[in-house]
C-alpha cells in the first residue's frame, strides 16, 4: 500500500534548484533515510513531505496522518536538548501517525538514548522518513535510502551500510569507465602521432635539395601525405566524438606531521590524572579518577548526558591540581563557540595566522573538508555554521599544539565531512582527546576510551568495539550469575515445601535463601 506518492515536485531557492523529483513513492511500513551534503535541501525536502512548506511546483499525495519533528525544538529553560528531544519522540509516538517525519531526532542525544530510540522505531508500524548523519542510527532502523545529490533523489534499498556498499561499487564502475575513456583517448592520439609522423616522412623534398634527389624521389608520394593527413583528420574526428568522462572525486590521503619542535616522543604521558574529583553542585560526577594518556593516542571520552564530560575537559584546559601536563604539550581546544574563528577576517587569512604547515598542506585540509579554490578569499562572516565548524577544526589540526581536545567535533558535519574528519584525526601525529556520541566516528577513530559512568571515570586500554564486546560479555556473564541464583532460589523454595522437613534445617534452608536473595538483587 503506497504511503506518500510525489508527483512533479520542484523546489528552488532564490535562483538555484534545490530538486526536481518527476514521480517517487514509499510504501506503509518503510523507513527511509534521506541523506546528503549540507545545503542541498534535505530539510526542505523534509517539510514538503511533511506537508509544513509547499513546493514551488507539483503536489505529494499523503495516505494516513502525519506527525513532524523539527531539527530545532522549542526553547524550555527547565529541558536540556536531550530532555527536549527525548520527550518530543515520546509525544508524537503516542499519536500514533501513519507518516512520521523527523530531521535531527539524534541530535543532543547520548548513546544509551540512542540505542532506544532504533529500539522503539523499528517496532514503528508506519512510514518513517529521517534526516541523520549518524551512520549507526541510519544502519540500525533504515530499509531504503534516499540520497539527494545534483537536484535529484537517488533511491537505495536496504540500510546506510548496503547504500554504501552501492556507492562503492557505483565508484569503482565509474572509475573503470574513466580508465576505459582514458585509454581510447591515448590509443587515438598515439594513432594520430604515427599517423603525423609518416606524412611528414613522404613530404616532397624542398628546393634545398639538387635535381638529381628530386627525380630519385619515388612517385605517389604526395598521393600518399594527403591520405595520411585525412586519416588524421578522421582521428581527430574520433577523438572529439569520444564521450568525455571526468575522473571521480577520490577523497585524498592526508598526514598531517607537526614540525620536529613541537613533537613529543610516541609513548610519553601527556596528561597524567591523580585521585581527580568533579562535582555539579552538591551532586557528585565523579571521584578518585586516576590514568595516563600518551602521546599519539586518539581518546574518545565517552558516557551518558550530564555525566560530566565536558566539565572534565574544562579541568584539563584550566589546570586542576590533579591533572599534570608533560612537558611540552600544547593543548588546542575546540568546542561549539568556535573563539579560535575571526570573522573580520577571510577563510584563508584565518588559516594562516595559525598554521605552521605550507600552503600545499593548508590547502589539502581544507580541500578534504570540501572547500574549494573559491572559498579560500571569502569573508568568514558569510560562511555558514557548518562551514564555520570546519574551519575551526583545519585551524586547530594545522596549529602548533600537539594535543587537541575536542568537544563534539560532529555536531553540524553532514557525513562526508565527518569521514574526512576521520581520516585528518588518524593521520595526525599529535594526541588526540574527543567527545561524540557519534558511534561510528568513534569507532573508527579511537585508540583507547575514557568511560565516564557509575560515577567513575576510567581509563579503557583498548577500542570502541573492543570496549562493546567486554561490557556484553559483563552483561551476559551478570545475566548467567542471576539466572544461578534464581535457579538456587527455586530449588530451596521447593525444598522448604517437603513436609517432613526439621526445623533446624528449615531454619538453615531459609536463611539461605534471604542470603541467595539478596545477591540477585545487588546484581
Amino acid at each position: 500500500m503506497l504511503a506518500i506518492e510525489i508527483h512533479d515536485v520542484k523546489k528552488e531557492i532564490a535562483d538555484r534548484v534545490l530538486f526536481e523529483i518527476p514521480h517517487l513513492t514509499a510504501n506503509r511500513g518503510q523507513r527511509i533515510g534521506i541523506v546528503g551534503r549540507n545545503g542541498l535541501g534535505k530539510t526542505t525536502l523534509l517539510e514538503i513531505l511533511a506537508g509544513v512548506a509547499t513546493a514551488d511546483q507539483g503536489g505529494i499525495t499523503r495516505n494516513g496522518t502525519v506527525g513532524y519533528l523539527p531539527q530545532i525544538l522549542p526553547e524550555d529553560a527547565r529541558l536540556s536538548g536531550g530532555e527536549k528531544m527525548r520527550k518530543a519522540v515520546q509525544r508524537i509516538l503516542a499519536e500514533q501517525p501513519n507518516l512520521l517525519f523527523a530531521d535531527e531526532p539524534t541530535s543532543n542525544l547520548d548513546v544509551d538514548s540512542v540505542k532506544h530510540l532504533e529500539r522503539q522505531w523499528k517496532r514503528y508500524a508506519g512510514t518513517l522518513f529521517v534526516i541523520s548523519h549518524d551512520r549507526a542510527f541510519l544502519n540500525a532502523i533504515c530499509t531504503t535510502i534516499w540520497e539527494l545529490d545534483q537536484q535529484k533523489i537517488t533511491v537505495y534499498a536496504g540500510n546506510y551500510e548496503a547504500y554504501e556498499t552501492a556507492k562503492a561499487k557505483e565508484r569503482d564502475q565509474a572509475m573503470a569507465g574513466y580508465e576505459q575513456y582514458n585509454a581510447k583517448k591515448k590509443q587515438l592520439e598515439e594513432a594520430k602521432s604515427h599517423r603525423e609522423k609518416t606524412a611528414h616522412g613522404l613530404r616532397t623534398p624542398n628546393k634545398r635539395f639538387n635535381s638529381k634527389e628530386i627525380r630519385s624521389a619515388k612517385p605517389g608520394k604526395g598521393v600518399q601525405e594527403k591520405k595520411q593527413h585525412k586519416l588524421v583528420k578522421a582521428i581527430d574526428q574520433r577523438i572529439e566524438r569520444l564521450e568525455k568522462v571526468d575522473k571521480p572525486f577520490q577523497q585524498k590521503s592526508i598526514k598531517i606531521t607537526l614540525p620536529e619542535a613541537n613533537q613529543i616522543k610516541q609513548g610519553n604521558t601527556v596528561i597524567r590524572a591523580t585521585q581527580l574529583a568533579a562535582k555539579a553542585g552538591k551532586r557528585a560526577l565523579f571521584s578518585d579518577a586516576t590514568f595516563s594518556l600518551k602521546s599519539g593516542e586518539k581518546i574518545a571520552l565517552i558516557g551518558k548526558n550530564a555525566s560530566g564530560k565536558t566539565t572534565f575537559l574544562r579541568q584539563v584546559i584550566a589546570g586542576n591540581v590533579a591533572i599534570q601536563l608533560g612537558e611540552k604539550v600544547k593543548i588546542g581546544y575546540f568546542d561549539q563557540q568556535l573563539k579560535q574563528v575571526d570573522l573580520t577576517k577571510t577563510l584563508w587569512e584565518n588559516i594562516q595566522a595559525v598554521s605552521v604547515h605550507d600552503d600545499q598542506m593548508n590547502r589539502d585540509c581544507l580541500g578534504s573538508l570540501q572547500f574549494t579554490a573559491d572559498d579560500l578569499p571569502k569573508d568568514t562572516n558569510v560562511l555558514s555554521g557548518g562551514e564555520r565548524v570546519k574551519l575551526a577544526l583545519a585551524m586547530i589540526l594545522l596549529s602548533d599544539a600537539n594535543v587537541l581536545i575536542l568537544d563534539e567535533p560532529t555536531n553540524y558535519l553532514d557525513i562526508n565531512a565527518m569521514k574526512a574528519l576521520e581520516e585528518l584525526i588518524s593521520g595526525y601525529s599529535g594526541t588526540v582527546l574527543f567527545v561524540s556520541h557519534d558511534r561510528t566516528f568513534v569507532r573508527k577513530v579511537a585508540t583507547n576510551l575514557l568511560v565516564l559512568e557509575d560515577e567513575k571515570l576510567q581509563l579503557f586500554a583498548g577500542n570502541y568495539a573492543e570496549w562493546e564486546d567486554a561490557k556484553q560479555t559483563k552483561t551476559t556473564r551478570v545475566q548467567e550469575d542471576t539466572l544461578l541464583l534464581e535457579l538456587e532460589m527455586s530449588a530451596i523454595a521447593a525444598k522448604l515445601m517437603e513436609p517432613r522437613l526439621k526445623a533446624a534445617e528449615k531454619a538453615e534452608l531459609e536463611q539461605r535463601y534471604q542470603e541467595v536473595a539478596a545477591k540477585r538483587k545487588i546484581r
